[in-house]
């Protein structure tokens, strides 16, 4: 297996683990748990804040102009790194559209890495970026961070009672 083919399957093994611990929750639970809990951010908050990522390493490193953002920016407000923490007024679009946005984003970000060739896996990005310096780390990081997330919702199913995984 070569480096493209293994960071394709990190990326989609990484998404297959959040589609497992994350498809169960209803509208009601993905908003859960209000403001000022010691329980990690709701799972809407963490799917907006995925695509936000990923759209983000896409666009860092994408060829050409980078493309027309997919994630609104009424949910980049309030999921984005660096935003503010969600409060009980955050509202996010549905369970529905955060999955299909987080495909729509997923495929963007590995269009990416399947247009590149070896030698561009260390491209730099079009700027400076504190998280992401070449576009193979930009990749892998992108999955590490989503597996993290996996695990925050691993704890979140814990605190509302959700049913263990495995």
């Amino acid at each position: 297996m070569d480096l493209k083919e293994t960071l394709l399957a990190i990326s989609n093994d990484a998404r297959g683990w959040l589609k497992i611990w994350g498809r169960d929750f209803t509208e009601s639970e993905a908003l859960e748990p209000s403001a000022g809990s010691r329980a990690p951010n709701p799972l809407a908050w963490q799917l907006g804040h995925l695509a936000c990522v990923e759209e983000d390493v896409a666009q860092l490193f994408g060829p050409g102009d980078p493309p027309p953002p997919v994630v609104p920016k009424s949910l980049r407000a309030v999921c984005a790194t660096g935003s503010a923490s969600p409060s009980a007024d955050t509202r996010y679009p549905s369970l529905a559209e955060l999955w299909t946005l987080l495909d729509r984003t997923h495929t963007q970000l590995l269009g990416v890495l399947e247009n590149a060739g070896t030698g561009d896996l260390d491209r730099a990005p079009r700027v400076p970026n504190p998280f992401f310096h070449s576009l193979g780390q930009g990749i892998y990081e992108a999955a590490l961070h989503e597996n993290y997330h996996v695990g925050e919702i691993g704890a979140l199913r814990k605190a509302l009672g959700k049913p263990r995984i495995g």
